[in-house]
């Protein structure tokens, strides 16, 4: 970390985005001696909260690249960084490239990422398997099937299918948010577990950091895809390390991928199957870059930060800490209506293995269950050795935390159950 700081001390920084997520770099940014330029289109800096505590905040999209690489140029920019969007990472991109700073990550490299038929593409290529997809509304042949806009992240646009009806109905919706216009159609895995991978890669070493196993909503009938919690590690860990880790490790060389974090989304059965669908080239919404020190590998916010500001990651020894320690995340997500109370997050805090938490809503604001993507009330997650105290930590956050609408009813989208996270916390 000494290093790390004595590097990037002094150095400028201009983050693409203010929102709540941008918050935590502009502080760990700052925490290392950098000076930091947030910039977003928002004249509200209750909408863009990371204007406030920026060194500097400009008024200018973070898409309008002829003013912003004038910018950068009379403000002696060092490095430009995007946190949690494939939008965003293509800008970083194109300022980059104009201004000659470092990157991590080619156009390529984001079109695999972004692009989720040129990812499963690639993949087959590489021997990765993947799901099960459909090329036409024609084609599909059994249900429930899910069906999503290639090229956006985050759940949007993402809906499931039971029956033909609804097939061309989520089709249109996925076609309407798509950027592109296209559209993938997919078997809906509904016997497996969800499961997530993240890599590490410096200096062209290729580090396999965690896995997770990803917690669903179960009360919305299949309506949509909600992620309320993500448990590290995958209790599928082992099996992933035998069964797919040398074609991952064979699909990141052929993207001649030298530097980053990218994490893989996909399924397992238990059985040692794996079926993979999309990925990330980007810091994860998660903010899971805490945890990954914690059981000693890079930390991936401290490890992009100091490649886009300087152009190399300081080595470090890898050396795992605690095999048994285990992060708990969970996603508080709102159902439909107008947010009049709203609290507990200072409480939260307090828990003695909560680690972070993250308030992305705020009192007055109107939330869409209809929405391509559910309003987050906010996040929080806890590590810790013991499952028993991971299954306390989580009762405590649900007694503390609440949201309720103007006729005082729980706004609360999901809350995981008990027997849910037994199944996980083996």
């Amino acid at each position: 970390m000494d290093l790390v700081k004595q590097n990037l001390a002094g150095k400028k920084l201009l983050v693409l985005g203010a929102s709540v997520n941008e918050i935590t770099l502009v502080e760990r940014a700052q925490e290392y001696g950098v000076y930091v330029i947030v910039t977003d289109y928002n004249l509200d800096y209750n909408l863009s909260p990371a204007k406030k505590l920026a060194d500097k905040a400009w008024n200018i999209s973070w898409s309008d690249i002829d003013t912003l690489e004038k910018k950068c140029r009379e403000e002696n920019i060092d490095g430009v960084i995007a946190g949690y969007s494939e939008f965003r990472v293509e800008n970083t991109i194109k300022l980059c490239e104009r201004l000659s700073l470092p990157c991590y990550c080619n156009y390529e490299q984001l079109e695999f990422t972004r692009d989720k038929r040129k990812f499963k593409e690639r993949c087959i290529r590489n021997g990765v398997p993947v799901v099960k997809d459909y090329k036409t509304v024609d084609s599909v042949d059994e249900f429930p099937v899910i069906v999503k806009p290639v090229d956006r992240g985050g759940s949007i646009g993402i809906s499931i299918a039971a029956n033909k009806e609804e097939l061309e109905k989520a089709y249109k919706y996925a076609m309407d948010l798509s950027v592109c216009k296209d559209v993938i159609i997919e078997k809906y895995i509904a016997d497996c577990n969800k499961f997530d991978v993240y890599y590490e890669i410096v200096n062209g070493e290729i580090i396999l950091a965690g896995t997770d196993d990803v917690i669903n909503a179960k009360n919305n009938a299949l309506k949509k895809v909600v992620q309320s919690g993500w448990i590290l590690p995958s209790k599928y860990q082992k099996q992933f390390g035998q069964n797919v880790d040398e074609s991952f490790r064979k699909l990141i060389m052929d993207l001649k991928i030298k530097n980053g974090y990218i994490f893989f989304s996909g399924f397992a059965d238990g059985k040692g199957n794996f079926m993979f669908f999309e990925c990330g080239f980007r810091l994860c919404g998660g903010h899971l870059y805490n945890y990954f020190p914690l059981v000693g590998y890079y930390d991936n916010l401290d490890l992009l930060l100091e490649y886009q500001l300087t152009g190399k990651v300081t080595k470090q020894s890898i050396k795992k800490i605690d095999e048994r320690l285990k992060c708990l995340t969970i996603n508080l997500y709102s159902k439909a209506g107008t947010i009049k109370e709203l609290g507990g997050f200072d409480e939260i805090k307090r828990i003695e293995d909560c680690k972070f938490v993250l308030q992305n809503a705020n009192i007055g604001q109107i939330c869409k269950e209809d929405e391509a993507i559910l309003s987050k009330l906010g996040m929080a997650y806890f590590c810790s050795n013991s499952n028993e105290k991971l299954l306390k930590d989580t009762n405590l956050l649900y007694s503390y935390f609440y949201a309720r609408d103007l006729y005082g009813n729980d706004l609360v989208y999901d809350r995981i159950e008990q027997s849910e996270l037994k199944k996980f916390l083996v």
